[in-house]
């Protein structure tokens, strides 16, 4: 058995020191570079996208590392190959005792094929950057005042991008230059992701790009500090703090599938989520089947229905009139686009209330808040805005699930204020991406593991605000529950129940990365804990 109950332990990690820099180096990137207590980078890495956004996995074909007390230097080979996809670079990186550090990647193509993106990427972590102000330097040298942003922005907020100077924390300056490329900076938290990222190449030059055989490139990145007093990093005891804000305990559903049967283990469960597709010739029979499944296990329905015009809207009513009270709420999305249109919006949410004025209507998306984010609401027509995340969408590795979890809570933020005094519901959530070409890859190892669990307690933590949430399947693969027997999350999910939660206690940890707490009150005003520690690979009941 590996880390969290997974197959898998964490890759093994290499600590260095240059200067007043240090960090570790885990299989070809570089993860949390601070000076002193302050995170400045989360990770610098490479980047293979075909032309479809799939990252080519990375064989490190050769590795020399040589670390000292105030230096280092890295240097390895890697392949990258992912069908058409044949591409081999050698990495450099080090580290010099006056706290310069540089990351040079010469890269060629083995083959023919077509790419979205090549190069570095550099991840900005948020809580030492949001809020903070930035200076980036332009292409021909010029200079612009911007910030990091609180809210999450739609679109890229740093564009043109040849460096980067800012202070992530009192007497830290930092500068950032980039060469071989023009790179630009996007708002990962889009994608539930806990990380700003600067990379290459800019979304305005169209893509994909031919690449031919032979072809080479060569990009470099060199980060600098300059600091007032050089503090050694402290090892501290995580403090976990109880704060005052509370949120309702929202409703907890998941998604309906066909291995829902009268033998299936029962969950404790609000509603089963379901999408209907008003453009596919089965959504009738889809729904007939969910409609018996909620009926054998005594919940209701939570309806996600994909609409293409005014007329799918009369026949939507005429379905669910006889079916109304097996509904919880129904969540209004477009066959077409990324959201539906404000005229069919307002007409569905005028109808449909008109009809079921007791039943909540959402707008949403079947995609992630990203599209949300873009798309956002041109209209009030409607009780609470929906969308689907997965903390998988740019990396795959556990370390990166557990860093992608706080940025749930600046999603829920960001929703609220483009949609005030809305709910908001996020349904589905997944481990894995819903739209991978090939189902197998929708498919997690870690699915049933504690690892999952614990990704899942601390998940409701920070979606606490929300009224409603829908966690990954009944049964199966992709489920709470195996096809066979259990899993630690369907028995958390079970003592939860049990307890009978109203509210949830907002906690506030002071290093979210090792330690973290999920706290419920009930209507006693009794408490329940449940801190996942991700060092021990653990999780306490309080």
């Amino acid at each position: 058995m590996g880390y969290f109950g997974t197959n898998e332990d964490l890759p093994a990690t290499t600590s260095f020191r240059a200067g007043a820099w240090t960090g570790v180096y885990e299989a070809g990137k570089l993860r949390y570079l601070s000076v002193g207590n302050c995170e400045v980078l989360r990770m610098i890495y490479p980047a293979i996208r075909d032309q479809y956004w799939r990252t080519a996995p990375a064989q490190i074909l050769s590795e020399k590392i040589q670390i000292e007390a105030q230096s280092f230097s890295i240097e390895y080979t890697a392949r990258y190959q992912l069908e058409a996809v044949d591409f081999q670079a050698h990495y450099v990186f080090e580290g010099d005792a006056e706290g310069r550090l540089s990351v040079t990647m010469r890269g060629e193509a083995l083959s023919d094929f077509q790419r979205n993106r090549i190069g570095l990427c550099v991840l900005h972590p948020i809580d030492s950057c949001m809020g903070k102000p930035v200076s980036i330097i332009h292409p021909d040298g010029s200079r612009e005042a911007s910030t990091f942003p609180i809210l999450i922005g739609p679109h890229q907020p740093f564009i043109g991008v040849q460096g980067m100077e800012w202070s992530p924390a009192p007497g830290l300056q930092v500068q950032l230059h980039f060469e071989g490329e023009i790179f630009e900076t996007e708002d990962q938290r889009n994608w539930t992701d806990g990380s700003y990222k600067t990379y290459s190449t800019p979304l305005s030059i169209p893509y994909p790009v031919q690449v031919q055989k032979g072809e080479t490139m060569l990009q470099k990145l060199i980060l600098q500090a300059q600091t007032e007093a050089v503090a050694t990093p402290e090892t501290t005891q995580v403090e976990i703090k109880v704060l005052e804000q509370t949120y309702a305990f929202p409703k907890l559903g998941t998604d309906w599938n066909l291995d829902i049967n009268e033998y299936t283990p029962a969950l404790p469960l609000d509603f089963l989520n379901l999408l209907l597709k008003l453009n596919e010739s089965t959504w009738a029979e889809t729904l007939d089947s969910a409609l018996q499944t909620v009926a054998l296990k005594n919940i209701k329905i939570g309806l996600s229905v994909a609409l293409t015009s005014n007329d799918d809207v009369l026949q939507l009513v005429q379905v669910l009139e006889p079916v109304v009270g097996q509904i919880q709420q129904l969540c209004v999305l477009s066959a077409t686009d990324p959201v539906p249109a404000a005229d069919l919006m307002e007409a569905a949410y005028k109808a449909l209330k008109a009809h079921f004025p007791q039943i909540p209507i959402g707008f949403g998306t079947d995609g992630y808040f990203t599209q949300l984010n873009r798309n956002r609401p041109q209209t009030t027509a409607f009780d609470f805005l929906q969308f689907s995340p997965n903390p998988q969408v740019h990396a795959f590795d556990t370390r990166t699930i557990i860093e992608n979890l706080s940025a749930q809570r600046d999603v829920v933020r960001t929703a609220q204020s483009f949609a005030p005094g809305k709910a908001i519901h996020v349904a589905p959530i997944t481990l894995r991406s819903r739209s991978n070409p090939n189902p197998a890859d929708a498919i997690d190892p870690r699915q049933h593991s504690l690892m999952t669990a614990a990704w899942t307690l601390l998940s409701i933590k920070y979606l606490a605000p929300c009224a409603a949430l829908s966690y990954f399947e009944w049964v199966g693969e992709k489920g709470i529950l195996p096809k066979k027997g259990t899993s630690p999350l369907a028995d958390y999910w079970q003592q939860i129940a049990e307890f009978q939660p109203v509210r949830i206690v907002d906690t506030h940890s002071s290093d979210p990365l090792k330690k973290d707490l999920l706290l419920l009150e009930n209507e006693r005003n009794e408490r329940l804990g449940f801190e996942v520690d991700f060092e021990q690979g653990e999780i306490r009941v309080l």
